[in-house]
């Protein structure tokens, strides 16, 4: 396997690609780190040790499930928060909607249809981004109201820090601006890895925030299910008993998507040979 990576390097588009690959890698990692301007990172990091060591409040497994597809960009109000996701949303959307709008429907079919319906997911995308970037701002200037950043207020309390010291217009204008260009941004990227690069730049940009995500979420999972002292510590049973229900989960989808259903059919006339 070694020899044949190395192999790989040696053809010089093969090689391009993979670099150019990397390096977007690289700008959506860095992206996920950068904090919203505005936006106290030492409060943030604060909460975000407490909430990994504490597992009375049971927050730690609750922020693994929602920074898992930003990679933990959400935690920690980068300006890549929102990851693709909006993306995704706004690209499911057009999906369903292409199947029930006749107009869509028609549109998808004619020749250069489907660019027409990429750009209006594109506009859907800029409009979800704004929405959601908009009440994360919200969030962010009253965290006690959140009920997934739980223990927030406690460091605002105990410190005297704020998690956005100068809150109003300018932090909600500036924020949703930031966040919408980061996600517009990472769509970007996408489509040059895709174009320019290896695989889906969309599902590889998801495969790597998760993976980015993995060792922290391993380590919340053991502390709320085996390693956890505190009240909110559940019982290994609990974890053994999710863990087969998402291998039976895997194992339908994979039995679904790769099901057949053989139909047989009937000719009115059939040739075998020279007999009719």
């Amino acid at each position: 396997m070694i020899s044949a990576f190395t192999n790989t390097l040696k053809i010089p588009e093969l090689r391009d690609r993979i670099l150019f690959t990397l390096a977007m890698i690289a700008i959506v990692r860095i992206g996920a780190a950068i904090t919203l301007p505005g936006v106290d990172a030492t409060v943030l990091e604060m909460w975000v040790k407490e909430a990994t060591q504490d597992a009375d409040r049971g927050t730690a497994a609750l922020t693994a499930l929602l920074n898992v597809f930003s990679g933990g960009a959400l935690q920690n109000a980068a300006i890549f928060a929102l990851g693709i996701m909006p993306y995704i949303s706004a690209s499911i959307m057009m999906q369903l909607l292409s199947a029930v709008v006749p107009r869509l429907n028609k549109l998808r079919r004619e020749d250069g249809g489907q660019q027409k319906i990429n750009q209006y997911t594109r506009y859907v995308t800029i409009a979800l981004c704004i929405f959601q970037g908009f009440m994360l701002a919200k969030t962010l200037e009253n965290p006690a109201n959140n009920p997934f950043l739980k223990g927030m207020k406690s460091v605002i309390d105990r410190t005297g820090l704020e998690l956005v010291p100068n809150p109003g217009w300018g932090f909600l204008l500036t924020t949703v601006l930031v966040i919408t260009a980061g996600t517009l941004l990472l769509m970007w990227i996408g489509e040059q890895v895709t174009e320019r690069g290896i695989g889906n730049g969309i599902s590889l940009i998801i495969t790597v925030n998760i993976i980015a995500a993995l060792p922290g979420s391993l380590v919340q999972v053991w502390q709320t299910y085996i390693g956890g002292t505190g009240e909110g510590t559940q019982s290994p049973m609990v974890l053994v008993v999710m863990v087969g229900f998402l291998l039976i989960v895997v194992a339908g989808v994979i039995c679904i998507t790769q099901a057949q259903r053989r139909i047989a059919i009937q000719y009115a006339k059939r040739v075998v040979g020279r007999k009719v």
